[in-house]
């Protein structure tokens, strides 16, 4: 199913009240894992009503992700573009490349038990996002998609430059940031930085804050797959050698999209369900 997002290459309009980004600011000085953000970005995807669901209605629609500036999106950083409305799989890319490289595509396979794949590619590499989506022998690094357990929503993405897991964020941790949903990624390998500083298995490292003041507007807080405010601490990158931190910038990006697909679908099946 898709996944329904604005067409226009501008910011959507918030109001003054509402491009302030103060509510997870003055709770950050309360988490327990230290959480810093270093890097906001506006993830704008409307997702699905139950009406949309029901109806079965698709879009080809790409999903764009804005830079922000005191809190209010300026300018679009990234695209996730889809080539068929009949499939899921995309790739992200930078809408000031003027030949569209991708940077990472994420594919989806039918049939149970098949989970989503991602394909992390050089960031000196020339592929279109068809090639990224529809070629399996490109170079790069393939991410297998794997869930916590059967019943859980949490995801895992165990990569070259650490091992991560998205999950929901907990009643006490959505209402610590006023969220009426709260998506949490947090490196769950341990690790030690150059200066001997140990990295705690399960530190988090970005959240999804969606609620009245980040969500895409458009949205309700019962949509499905809806956007909001992507807050990321990409500080133990920004001193490695051997790993971009813009480019893990754009996987946390891609890896979050990919969250809100699987959610769009869940919420689909979920009404379909319901009214058979």
């Amino acid at each position: 199913m898709g996944l329904f997002t604005r067409s226009s290459s501008l910011p959507p309009d918030y109001k003054d009240s509402e491009a302030i980004a103060s509510d997870y600011a003055s709770s950050q000085s309360s988490t327990s894992d230290r959480f810093l953000s270093t890097s906001e970005l506006q993830v704008e995807a409307i997702g699905y009503d139950t009406n949309q669901a029901l109806s079965g209605r698709k879009t080809l629609e790409n999903i764009s992700v804005y830079s922000t500036k005191s809190g209010v999106p300026i300018q679009e950083k990234y695209t996730s573009v889809r080539l068929k409305s009949s499939s899921n799989s995309c790739a992200l890319v930078r809408p000031s490349d003027p030949r569209q490289n991708a940077l990472i595509s994420t594919i989806y396979r039918w049939g149970p038990g098949r989970h989503p794949r991602m394909h992390i590619l050089p960031h000196d590499s020339n592929f279109s996002v068809k090639q990224a989506i529809d070629d399996d022998n490109l170079c790069g690094e393939l991410v297998e998609v794997k869930g916590r357990s059967i019943i859980s929503r949490a995801q895992v993405f165990d990569t070259s430059f650490g091992k991560f897991e998205w999950r929901y964020g907990s009643r006490e941790e959505r209402k610590a940031f006023n969220a009426n949903s709260l998506l949490i990624l947090e490196r769950i390998d341990r690790i030690v930085l150059p200066n001997g500083t140990k990295i705690k298995s399960g530190a988090r490292i970005a959240q999804l804050i969606r609620n009245d003041q980040f969500r895409t507007p458009g949205s309700v807080r019962y949509s499905g797959g809806n956007g909001g405010r992507l807050v990321m601490d990409l500080r133990m990158w920004e001193d490695e050698k051997d790993v971009d931190a813009e480019g893990v910038e754009a996987f946390f990006v891609a890896s979050c999209i990919l969250m809100l697909k699987r959610e769009a679908d869940r919420f689909i099946d979920n009404n379909i369900a319901a009214v058979t």
